[in-house]
């Protein structure tokens, strides 16, 4: 690609497309054009899923695909895995508390559905539980606690980890 097209690419904020160009078939310019131009929007795509998985500063690396989803993971009668891991307690702003013994893989469960929603758009932000609280108090001590609020206005789904394991 000449350093033309680079500089008018990068003019347009096409990020991708000077590196992909010359990986797309062919058949004719308009197959060429919404091929080149799909692969662009999903690289995209992807890195807002990889920044946003950045942002909710998850303490692991953990997937849910994984997990050894076994006998230990008891779901309510009202939801099943396949409903979790759809992420629609999302869109309907409800809660999911996951409960048990140390070591049944709750925290891995967590960070990989937070992991997913980052990858499907939406903003998360993950906390243990004592630094949650640390924060709070010294936003609290500093007079900046409506600042401190305002972060979690946009946020999508906010976990809260290692709750029973300190005194709050």
């Amino acid at each position: 690609m000449s350093d033309r097209l680079k500089e008018m690419c990068k003019s347009l904020r096409l990020a991708y497309v000077a590196d992909i160009y010359e990986k797309v078939p062919f058949e004719n310019p308009s197959q060429y054009l919404e091929a080149l131009f799909q692969q662009e929007f999903d690289l995209r795509d992807t890195a807002k899923g990889e920044r946003l998985i950045k942002k909710a500063r998850f303490m692991n690396g953990k997937e849910l695909d994984n997990f050894q989803w076994g006998d230990q993971v008891k779901f309510p009668p009202q939801i099943n895995r396949g409903d979790l891991e759809s992420l629609g307690f999302i869109s309907r702003k409800e809660n999911v508390i996951l409960t048990g013994s140390p070591g049944t893989g709750k925290t891995h469960i967590a960070t990989g559905l937070g992991r997913q929603a980052c990858r499907k758009g939406y903003e998360v932000r993950f906390y243990r539980v004592a630094d949650l609280v640390d924060q709070l108090e010294k936003a609290w001590n500093e007079g900046k606690l409506q600042w401190f609020r305002n972060k979690f206005k946009k946020v999508d789904l906010i976990i809260l980890d290692e709750m029973g394991l300190y005194s709050v």
